[in-house]
């Protein structure tokens, strides 16, 4: 997967956001390289990290002042109006839609 289509617009409720979809491991360091995108453009907080673990199947670590949080496989990591969120599959879809053919790059 290419990083500047790791993350995707999910339509609404209530706005649009920006997800990345933890669909295999090999998606992990493209959301990483995403994660930094958006805190060197300032879109995230200068102490958010994403950091990946050696687990099997690896686990993405989101951490940010509220603590850390964990991004297993098949979650989605949200970029909102509030920041960076973890979501699990079934609260992500039952709250947005499919992507867009519009796609964010970094």
């Amino acid at each position: 997967m290419r990083r500047s289509t790791v993350a995707r617009y999910y339509q609404p409720w209530p706005a649009p956001v920006q997800a990345a979809h933890y669909t295999d491991s090999t998606v992990l360091s493209d959301i990483s390289h995403w994660v930094t995108a958006l805190r060197q453009q300032g879109k995230v907080a200068p102490e958010v990290t994403f950091t990946i673990t050696t687990d099997d199947p690896p686990t993405g670590l989101l951490t940010d002042p509220t603590g850390t949080h964990p991004l297993p496989l098949k979650a989605f990591l949200v970029l909102s109006h509030r920041g960076l969120h973890v979501l699990d599959p079934h609260t992500f879809h039952r709250t947005y839609h499919s992507p867009t053919d519009r796609e964010w790059s970094t």
